[in-house]
C-alpha cells in the first residue's frame, strides 16, 4: 500500500467520524423508485436543478422552462409576460429567506411566490446558481461571466478574473456560517471574504467545482471533476477512495445524516451506515449524469439526471426475493411463529425470514431436497411442511424428517392445506381428499363422506371445534371435529360462488369469513346465515384468497391483483345490509410490492406476525406491510393549495378575497394536496362557508364545482389527507363575494313593489271588461272537454286492462278473463286449462346485465307467448316476469302440448340481439278447472305446478295433481 492509498484510506476513516452517527438505513437498493421523463409531462429530461417551496409544490429547472410538481402532474413555466423569464434555459433554484423561489435563466432570473410570478431586472449571462446571503444580498454564479452581486440599495457589483476569480464559469455559491461566500468555478474553489476580497482555495485541484455542501456539522464538502473533498483543519482532504478520480456534481446531506452524492458519468452514491453505496442505470437511474439532488418534506429523495427524474422512497410494502435470500421468487405460502421469524415455502424450496425482517436464508432438508412447498403449519415443535410431489414432512430440531405420503395413506401427495388440531390430530388437505393423522393413524374422506369436492386448499378450526373445510367446489363444515357429521354450506347461492381460499375467524365473534371467487362470505353461527360482501358493495375484485386481521380493526383480503384492506366493522354491516358500499384500500405495485399478484390455492398465503406486520406470498417473493408503518410514511399535517379557479369557464388568479361579478353562475376550485408519498391515495374535503353546513367529503376528486349560488360571501376551505392520518390543519381558502344583478337589490323590490299595486288597479278594471267575453267562451270550451274527456276516459279504460311493457293484457283483465271462463264453467260445465309461466334466474339477467336488458327480456317472451298460443287462447302479464295463459274449451294433454311447444320455442329462441351470451328458458304449471272447487283454488294449483317446475330443475312444463 503506497502513501496515496494510505491518505485515502485516513481520509475515508476521518470522514466516518466526522459524518453523524445515520438512523438505521434501508439498503439503497431497497428504496422504491419512481421515475418521470417527457413522456411523463416533463419539458424535457435533464433535471438542472430542483427546489420545494414553502406551500409544499416541488419545482424542477429544465432547457425548456421550470416544472411545478404536485403529485400528480407538471405544469410547465416558460419564458413571457406571466413569469418575466426572458429564456426558458432554466439552471439555477433558490429559495431565499422569505421563502420566496429565485429562478435563475439565460440573461436573467425572476421570482415566484404561490400564486404570482414577480419579474425582476435581466443579467448579461446565463445564470447557473442564485444565493442569497444572510445580509439580504442576491448573488449570481453565471457562465463565462463570473459572478453579480445585488445588494440591498439594488447597487450591482461584478466580480471576474480582474477581482481574484480563478475562472470566469461559476457553476455552484454558498454561504458558510461564518458569513463567507464560496464560489465553485470551471478552475477551482474561491472564497469571497469581508470586504469582498477574492482568494483561491490551493488545496482543491484547479479543475471544474460543480458542487458545495455545508453539513449539519459545519463542515464544507466540496465535488470537483477530482474528486470529493472536505474541509478538515483549514485544509482539505479527499473524503473516500473510491470518490477520488470521480467528477461530482451534486451533494445532499439527508435528514439521517447521510451523504447522497450525484456524479457526471458513474450514477449516484450513498455515504452513510452501511459504507459507500452506488445507484447506476442497471439499478434503474435514467441516466447516470446526475445534475441535482433534493430531499423533501416527507423524506423523499429525489435525482435529477440527465435522462429524466428518479425519486427514492420508503413505501408501505417492502417486499423479499431471491435477492434478499429466499429460496424462489414464487412463494405459495408463509408463517410466522411465536419466535418471531416468518417461514416461506417457495417453488424452489423452504426459506426462513429472521425476526427483524432483514433478510431471508433458505432452509435446506436433511437429504438435501429442496421440494415445491405449498403449505406450512406449526405444530408445538414440529414444522410441517406440504409439498407439491412429495407429501407431508415435518421438521423437527435434531431429528429425521419424518414423511407421511401415499405410502402411509395420505389422500394425496399434493399437500395444499394442513390443520393442527386443538385434540393433537393433524388434518391434511390435499388435491384427492382430506386426511386426518392422529397417534400413528391415517384416515381419508371424499366427497363419498359429504365433502363437497376433493381438491381441499383451506382448513379452519373454528373456536366451538368445528373443523372448516375450503375446495374447488364449496365449503364445508366438520362439526366438532367429527367426521360422521360433515355439513356442506351452500355457496352458489352468494352470486355462485365455487372456491373456498381461505378463512378468518375473530376471537370472541360467531361469524367466520370466507375468501372465495366472488368475495368474502361471511357465515354467522347464531342464525345459520351466508352473506356476502364483494362487487355489489364497490369492491373492484371478486377473487379472493386469503382474510387477515390486523390490530387496528381492518382486515386484509389477498388476490391476483394487490392486496385489499377493508374496516371489519363495515364489512360487517355491508353483510348485514346496513351498507351499500364500503370503503376500501387496494395496495399493489406502486406501494412497494414486487408482484401484486398473490398467491392462492394453499396456505396460509398470508399471516400475521407477532408485531402486527401482515406477510403475503406473492408471484415475486414475500410482500411485508406493518399497519402502523403506514401512518409513519405520511405526514400528518398535509399542506393544500388553491391550484386554478374558473368562473364562468375563465381563469381567475386564486387571491383572496375575490370580486366575482353579477352572473357568476358556475365556479369551479382546483385545488392538490401536495404531498408526494401517496399522491394517488389523498382524499380531500371541502365546506364552502354560507353555502355548506358541514364538510363535504370528496375522495380524492380534486375540484369542486359550485352553480348557481346566490349573491353574498362566501369562504371555501379545503382540507386533504392520507389514509390513516389526520385531517391537515394546513388548509387552503378563499374568500369570494358574488355580486347581486340591479335586479337583486332591495331598492329595485321597493320600486317593483309600488309599480305592481298600480298595475293590479289596472288590470282589475280590464279584468271587468273581459268577464262577459271570458263567459261565452267558457261554455264552448266546456263543451269541446267534456267530448275530449269522454275520449279519454274510453282510452284509460282501455289501458287500465293493458300492460304498457308488452301490449298484453294486465293482470285486471286476466281476472276478469279468469272469472268469465269458471261461470261458464259452472254454468255449462265447459271445461278450461289454465297455466301459469314464469322466466327462469331472471334476477341473474338484471345483475349480470342490466335491468334494460330484463325489459328486452320480458318483451321478447311476450311475443313468442302470442304467436305460440291458439287463436281462442288468452294471454296475459301477471307481473314481473310471470305470465298466464287460459285455455278454453282445453283438456289437460291438449294444454301441456300446447305449453311444451312454447317452452321449447323459449329455449330454441337466440338472444345475442338482446344481449352476448344471455338465453333464456321458462318454467310452466298447467292446471285444469275439473275437480276444482273455485277460480282461485285453480290458480293456486297451477302456481303449485310452476314450483315444481322450478324446483326439479326449471326449463320444463308441470302438470297439476
Amino acid at each position: 500500500m503506497n502513501l496515496r492509498h494510505l491518505q485515502l484510506l485516513a481520509g475515508f476513516c476521518w470522514l466516518l467520524i466526522a459524518l453523524p452517527p445515520a438512523a438505521a438505513q434501508s439498503p439503497l437498493k431497497n428504496f422504491y423508485q419512481d421515475s418521470w421523463n417527457t413522456r411523463n409531462g416533463l419539458p424535457h429530461n435533464s433535471i438542472n436543478s430542483m427546489a420545494q417551496t414553502p406551500e409544499g409544490y416541488l419545482w424542477f429547472a429544465t432547457w425548456e422552462g421550470i416544472s411545478r410538481y404536485n403529485g400528480r402532474g407538471f405544469h410547465t413555466f416558460v419564458r413571457g409576460e406571466q413569469t418575466g423569464l426572458p429564456d426558458s434555459g432554466i439552471r439555477g433554484l433558490t429559495l431565499d429567506d422569505d421563502g420566496l423561489l429565485v429562478v435563475g435563466a439565460r440573461g436573467g432570473f425572476s421570482r415566484y411566490q404561490h400564486p404570482r410570478w414577480f419579474p425582476q431586472q435581466h443579467l448579461p449571462a446565463m445564470v447557473n446558481h442564485v444565493l442569497r446571503d444572510n445580509r439580504g444580498r442576491l448573488w449570481f454564479a453565471t457562465e463565462g461571466d463570473g459572478i453579480y452581486m445585488r445588494d440591498a440599495q439594488g447597487e450591482q457589483h461584478h466580480f471576474s478574473v480582474q477581482q481574484g476569480l480563478p475562472g470566469l464559469a461559476v457553476y455552484r455559491l454558498l454561504q458558510t456560517s461564518d458569513g463567507r461566500i464560496w464560489a465553485g468555478t470551471s478552475r477551482g474553489l474561491a472564497v469571497i471574504g469581508p470586504n469582498n476580497i477574492i482568494s483561491v482555495n490551493r488545496h482543491i485541484p484547479a479543475a471544474p467545482v460543480l458542487a458545495l455542501l455545508q453539513t449539519r456539522e459545519e463542515q464544507l464538502l466540496v465535488g470537483s471533476a477530482q474528486g470529493l473533498y472536505g474541509s478538515k483543519d483549514q485544509h482539505f482532504e479527499l473524503m473516500h477512495p473510491q470518490l477520488a478520480e470521480e467528477a461530482i456534481s451534486s451533494l445532499l446531506q439527508d435528514r439521517d445524516g447521510a451523504l447522497w452524492i450525484g456524479t457526471t458519468d458513474r450514477g449516484l452514491a450513498r455515504l452513510g451506515s452501511l459504507g459507500l453505496e452506488r445507484l447506476g442505470m442497471e439499478q434503474g437511474l435514467p441516466d447516470n449524469r446526475v445534475l441535482s439532488l433534493l430531499q423533501d418534506t416527507e423524506g423523499n429523495i429525489w435525482v435529477g439526471t440527465n435522462g429524466g427524474l428518479l425519486r427514492l422512497r420508503d413505501a408501505p410494502f417492502t417486499s423479499f426475493t431471491q435477492e434478499q435470500g429466499l429460496a424462489g421468487n414464487y412463494v405459495r405460502s408463509v408463517l410466522a411463529d411465536d419466535n418471531g421469524q416468518v417461514w416461506a415455502g417457495t417453488s424452489n424450496g423452504l426459506s426462513v425470514i429472521d425476526a427483524d425482517g432483514t433478510r431471508a436464508v433458505p432452509v435446506l432438508l436433511p437429504d438435501g431436497k429442496t421440494p415445491s412447498i405449498l403449505s406450512l403449519a406449526r405444530q408445538g415443535d414440529i414444522l410441517w411442511l406440504g409439498t407439491y410431489t412429495h407429501g407431508l414432512v415435518g421438521l423437527k430440531p435434531g431429528q429425521q424428517p419424518v414423511i407421511i405420503d401415499r405410502d402411509q395413506g395420505l389422500s394425496a401427495n399434493e399437500v395444499r392445506a394442513i390443520l393442527p388440531a386443538r385434540d393433537g390430530s393433524l388434518w391434511v388437505g390435499t388435491a384427492e381428499g382430506l386426511s386426518r393423522v392422529h397417534q400413528g393413524r391415517v384416515l381419508t374422506y371424499g366427497k363419498q363422506d359429504g365433502l363437497p369436492g376433493e381438491f381441499v386448499m383451506a382448513l379452519h378450526q373454528a373456536e366451538n371445534n368445528d373443523i372448516w373445510v375450503g375446495t374447488g367446489v364449496g365449503a364445508a363444515i366438520i362439526e366438532q371435529g367429527n367426521p360422521s357429521r360433515i355439513r356442506t354450506l351452500d355457496l352458489h347461492s352468494q352470486e355462485n360462488a365455487e372456491y373456498a381460499f381461505g378463512f378468518y375467524q375473530q376471537l370472541g365473534s360467531d361469524a367466520v369469513w370466507i375468501a372465495t371467487d366472488r368475495g368474502l362470505l361471511r357465515y354467522r353461527y347464531t342464525d345459520s346465515s351466508l352473506s356476502m360482501v364483494g362487487r355489489p358493495h364497490g369492491l373492484p375484485i371478486e377473487k379472493m384468497f386469503q382474510p387477515v386481521a390486523d390490530y387496528h380493526g381492518g382486515i386484509w383480503v389477498t388476490t391476483n391483483r394487490g392486496i385489499l384492506r377493508l374496516d371489519l366493522q363495515q364489512a360487517h354491516q355491508a353483510a348485514d345490509g346496513e351498507l351499500a358500499v364500503i370503503a376500501f384500500e387496494l395496495f399493489g405495485e406502486g406501494d412497494g410490492m414486487a408482484s401484486s399478484q398473490a398467491n392462492g390455492g394453499s396456505g396460509p398465503s398470508a399471516t400475521l406476525a407477532a408485531d402486527g406486520s401482515i406477510w403475503v406470498a406473492t408471484a415475486m417473493g414475500v410482500a411485508r406491510v406493518q399497519p402502523e408503518r403506514l401512518a409513519e410514511l405520511v405526514q400528518n399535517n398535509l399542506p393544500v393549495v388553491l391550484e386554478q379557479v374558473t368562473v364562468n369557464g375563465q381563469p381567475v388568479v386564486p387571491d383572496t378575497p375575490l370580486k366575482l361579478p353579477a352572473g357568476s353562475e358556475r365556479i369551479q376550485i382546483g385545488f392538490a394536496g401536495l404531498g408526494y408519498v401517496m399522491p394517488e391515495r389523498i382524499r380531500y374535503r371541502t365546506r364552502l362557508e354560507g353555502f355548506d353546513k358541514e364538510w363535504v367529503e370528496r375522495g380524492d376528486q380534486s375540484l369542486a364545482e359550485y352553480t348557481n349560488l346566490a349573491p353574498g360571501n362566501y369562504r371555501l376551505q379545503v382540507a386533504a389527507a392520507y389514509p390513516y392520518s389526520r385531517w391537515s390543519d394546513r388548509q387552503a381558502s378563499l374568500s369570494f363575494n358574488i355580486a347581486p344583478f340591479f335586479w337583486q337589490r332591495p331598492l329595485f323590490w321597493a320600486m317593483l313593489a309600488v309599480a305592481g299595486l298600480i298595475l293590479l288597479w289596472g288590470i282589475f278594471q280590464l279584468r271587468l271588461r273581459m268577464l262577459k267575453h271570458n263567459a261565452a267562451t267558457l261554455r264552448r270550451l266546456v263543451h269541446e272537454k267534456t267530448e275530449a274527456l269522454q275520449q279519454q276516459t274510453q282510452n284509460f279504460e282501455r289501458q287500465a286492462r293493458e300492460d304498457q311493457l308488452t301490449g298484453l293484457a294486465n293482470r285486471r283483465a286476466f281476472d276478469d278473463w279468469l272469472a268469465q271462463a269458471w261461470q261458464r264453467f259452472s254454468d255449462k260445465n265447459q271445461g278450461f286449462c289454465l297455466a301459469v309461466v314464469d322466466i327462469d334466474h331472471f334476477k341473474r339477467v338484471n345483475d349480470q346485465w342490466s335491468h334494460s336488458v330484463g325489459d328486452e327480456a320480458i318483451k321478447t317472451l311476450a311475443r313468442i307467448l302470442s304467436t305460440q298460443v291458439r287463436e281462442q287462447d288468452y294471454v296475459a302479464r301477471w307481473g314481473g316476469e310471470e305470465f298466464t295463459l287460459l285455455f278454453p274449451d282445453t283438456r289437460l294433454h291438449d294444454a301441456m302440448a300446447v305449453c311444451e311447444r312454447i317452452r321449447q320455442r323459449v329455449a330454441d329462441f337466440d338472444c345475442s340481439a338482446i344481449a352476448e351470451g344471455l338465453s333464456l328458458t321458462i318454467s310452466l304449471g298447467v292446471a285444469e278447472a275439473f275437480a276444482t272447487e273455485s277460480a282461485d283454488r285453480l290458480l293456486a294449483k297451477a302456481d303449485q305446478a310452476l314450483y315444481r317446475a322450478k324446483n326439479n330443475g326449471r326449463n320444463r312444463v308441470e302438470a297439476a295433481s
